[in-house]
Order: structure tokens, then C-alpha cells, then sequence
């Protein structure tokens, strides 16, 4: 594989990656792909129409709809014609007849600094999962209307601080580690935003409510794990107990087989005081 379709490829997986935790970033770094790159694949066309479309930036998803159409006509991408034909026609009505005669207007180049994970958020978090991209989608915009209490937080201040015990990388890497030992554990994303974790898993087809519960808890288990081996002053995970760890983290967890909202198997929040996961 050549560097630059390296890029892409990593560029891709980042993308779909983030749409589990947040939308923003996603469609950010959609846009620098379609700024640099031109995508053989055309679910990448797809998920960047529905994230600008969905924002209301409809001459933008214009101007990649148009672009997908142009290259599968040359052959130069493998997808459905007609489906892409008819997204734009509802993009132009969307747009109406005014803007329509307007050239679609480029956005101004963006440069996402790729090692991008931990993520100064606007509010954190409503637990209402929009659409997902391919698999998952824990949108941690707007936290206070989270279900599962009033509101996350007990102090608003209190989020804008630096979180008191920070979640590293390794500690990331040895949660999805554990969880994907599992075999219907497909794919797991887990990041944090000041004081609240998201937490997405991707599971195969056919499992149930309790297992990706389940799941759900193997993950954070080991990720409490984790951080008790590094933080001596938090407690290890035993029994029902997560760990320490959660005293001091909001959790938005989705877990599900696909990007259909029929799709999302389980759903879940936890606040700080709570002792368990609100499963809704």
C-alpha cells in the first residue's frame, strides 16, 4: 500500500472511529479528507453527505454528492448510481431554488492534528444517540439532559477543571484489549472528554440486550482496572463495583451491530454519585 493510500486508510478508520464519539471531529476529519484524498469507497461519500446534511450544510454535501456521482460514472468508485442521484436531488430541495444556482461554496481548509483524542468539549453530552455511521454513535453533546439524573454533573465548574486522575492511552489500550478477547466483541472506542468517558462497542449480529451490557461492564471494569494499577488511590473493580475510577468519570456508553437506530442494542449513562449504570 502506497503512503499516501496509507494516509487515507488511517484518515478513514479515524473518521468512522470518531463518529462513535463525537460527530464534530468526525466530519472534521472528513473534510480534510476530501480536501487531500480521493476516497475509492463509497460509504465515505455517504457518511460525510449525512454529517453536513445534517448540520444544514447542504451545499457542501452538494459538492461531494457531485463529486461521488462524477466518479462512479468514470469507474473510479464502486457505488450505487442512483442512490447518490438521489441525494442530490434532495439536497437541491433542501436548498431551494435561490441556493441552488449557487455554486457550492468550499469550506476553508481545515488541518485536524490527527494524534486528536482528548477533546476540550462544548457541554457533554446528551445520551439521544443521532444516527450512526457505520456502527455507533455516542454523541456527547448537551450533558445536561442526560437520562438517568437531572444532570450529570452536581458542579459545573468542576468540568471545566482537568480531570483529577487523567486516562492515558495504555490504559485505553488495555480495556479494548480485554473486551475484544470476547468473540462478539467487534470493535470498541473509548474516549474521554474532561470529566466524562464515551464509551462505543461494536458487537456481532445477534447479540442480546444482556450481553452487550455485559460487555459494556467488561470494558469498564478493565479500564478501572487500569487505572487503579496506575492510581493507587482508587479502588480495583470487584464484584458489582466498576472501580474508583467512576467516581470521578460521567459514562455515556452505546453498544450495538450496526448504524440503524434499530440497530443500538443497549444504551447507558452513570453520573459520578451513582452506583450503577442507568441501562435505558
Amino acid at each position: 500500500m502506497s503512503e499516501k493510500r496509507n494516509e487515507l486508510f488511517n484518515l478513514t478508520q479515524r473518521a468512522q472511529k470518531m463518529e462513535l464519539i463525537n460527530e464534530e471531529i468526525a466530519l472534521d476529519i472528513y473534510i480534510e479528507i476530501f480536501e487531500n484524498y480521493t476516497p475509492k469507497i463509497s460509504k465515505t461519500y455517504e457518511s460525510a453527505i449525512r454529517l453536513l446534511e445534517k448540520r444544514g450544510r447542504f451545499p457542501e454535501a452538494l459538492d461531494i454528492c457531485e463529486r461521488a456521482i462524477k466518479l462512479i460514472n468514470e469507474d473510479q468508485v464502486s457505488g450505487i448510481l442512483s442512490k447518490f442521484e438521489t441525494i442530490r436531488e434532495r439536497l437541491l430541495k433542501k436548498m431551494g431554488p435561490e441556493t441552488v444556482a449557487e455554486k457550492p461554496k468550499q469550506k476553508k481548509p481545515i488541518k485536524l492534528i490527527i494524534g486528536l483524542i482528548l477533546v476540550v468539549a462544548v457541554a457533554i453530552a446528551v445520551c439521544e444517540l443521532s444516527r450512526p455511521y457505520d456502527d455507533l454513535d455516542v454523541n456527547l453533546d448537551g450533558k445536561e439532559s442526560l437520562p438517568g439524573g437531572s444532570a450529570l454533573s452536581g458542579n459545573n465548574d468542576a468540568e471545566t477543571n482537568d480531570p483529577e486522575f487523567p486516562i492515558t492511552e495504555s490504559m485505553i489500550a488495555v480495556a479494548v484489549a480485554e473486551t475484544l478477547k470476547n468473540h462478539d466483541a467487534v470493535d470498541v472506542a473509548i474516549t474521554p472528554q474532561d470529566n466524562t468517558i464515551g464509551i462505543g462497542i461494536l458487537v456481532s449480529p445477534g447479540t442480546d440486550v444482556k450481553r452487550s451490557q455485559a460487555l459494556a461492564e467488561i470494558t469498564l471494569k478493565a479500564l478501572g482496572g487500569a487505572a487503579s494499577a496506575t492510581y493507587k488511590e482508587l479502588d480495583t473493580p470487584n464484584g458489582d463495583n466498576l472501580g474508583g475510577l467512576y467516581d470521578y468519570y460521567e459514562l455515556v456508553i452505546s453498544v450495538g451491530t450496526g448504524s440503524e437506530e434499530d440497530e443500538i442494542v443497549a444504551k447507558g449513562t452513570k453520573n459520578k454519585t451513582s452506583t450503577a449504570i442507568y441501562w435505558h
